[in-house]
């Protein structure tokens, strides 16, 4: 009997629990919010490693054809494998900056809405 009423408790305090953790249309609406612009981050993030890595690609097959020709040629060679390593650096810096701003962007909503 003890047993069974202790479960009972149990259930009623777990019921309890969750309808006191339900969130708030508000807090959902800031959590969608949050969740669309970290995705949104990550897509920006994504497409520029995939404009970014045949760059690197290329930059290496440029830099080992440079040791390998040497003098004038090679140099010409480094100073272009050099310039797409940039090139791609850049790329991912300027999605980094993109993707901060739209988290930014989406904590300023947050913070609109909270102080509603």
């Amino acid at each position: 009997m003890l047993s069974i009423a202790r479960s009972i408790a149990l259930v009623a305090l777990m019921f309890a629990a969750t309808g006191c953790a339900q969130k708030s249309p508000e807090q959902q609406q800031m959590d969608q919010i949050r969740s669309d612009a970290s995705n949104q981050a990550k897509a920006i993030e994504n497409q520029a490693e995939l404009q970014s890595a045949p760059l690197d690609q290329q930059a290496d097959a440029l830099s080992n054809q440079a040791k390998q020709a040497g003098g004038y040629t090679g140099k010409r060679l480094q100073v272009k494998a050099d310039a797409l390593q940039q090139e791609a650096k850049l790329i991912r810096e300027q999605a980094d900056k993109q993707g901060d701003a739209v988290k930014e962007a989406a904590d300023a909503r947050v913070k609109a809405i909270q102080s509603r």
